[in-house]
């Protein structure tokens, strides 16, 4: 209940942003490379409003995803159409929700181009499903923890009320949670480490 709470009050704040004038939202894509897992998928939603023709601020919601499978193939029948009888051992997906604050930066360079830096802190929630079928397991977790991000790119206009961006980010973030306590009673967590370089590209609507 607490992180559906905290996720309702940013959308509320960030949709009161948005109506309001001088306001920026960001509609992104890209890839992260964490430290624990495979490279996934991120897409990202942000508004907000600009102080400043220079300095911006905005509440970021994004989503990564990844899925793995490890199967294998145990027999092909020939004929008019090939088929393959395929065997799955093991499923595995991750998903992350990180939810920030963040500061946008930006400065002319050029005629027609802006530098973009970012920066941003808040609170990543994560859930991790396995099923071995081999060993006749399957597990769900929930993971939650301090998240940060800190970007640079460049931005370029595409209409007078819409810029497009690149960007390269360095994201932080070790979602954990309770993994009880050890034989002499200590307690213990378990952590995955979401940490990694993050590319995406967007678009940046104003008014």
């Amino acid at each position: 209940m607490k992180i559906l709470l905290f996720i309702t009050i940013i959308i509320l704040i960030s949709v009161s942003a948005a109506v309001s004038q001088h306001t920026i939202f960001e509609i992104e894509g890209g890839a992260l490379f964490p430290q624990d897992t495979e490279t996934g998928m991120i897409l990202g939603l942000s508004a907000g409003r600009m102080a400043d023709e220079n300095l911006g601020w905005a509440f970021e919601v994004q989503y990564f995803w990844r899925t793995f499978t490890q199967e294998y193939t145990v027999s092909e029948t020939g004929g008019a159409t090939q088929q393959e009888t395929i065997v799955t051992e093991i499923e595995n997906s991750t998903k992350m929700l990180p939810v920030m604050g963040k500061l946008v930066y930006l400065s002319q360079i050029a005629p027609s181009l802006d530098i973009r830096i970012s920066g941003g802190i808040g609170y990543a929630f994560l859930w991790n499903t396995e099923a071995n079928y081999v060993e006749n397991i399957e597990e769900s977790n929930s993971f939650s923890g301090f998240a940060w991000q800190l970007g640079a790119g460049v931005s370029l206009p595409i209409s007078r009320a819409a810029d497009f961006f690149g960007e390269m980010a360095y994201f932080y973030s070790k979602p954990s949670r309770d993994a009880g306590t050890t034989q002499e009673g200590l307690p213990q967590r378990t952590e995955i480490d979401m940490s990694g370089l993050l590319l995406r590209v967007g678009v940046r609507l104003y008014n």
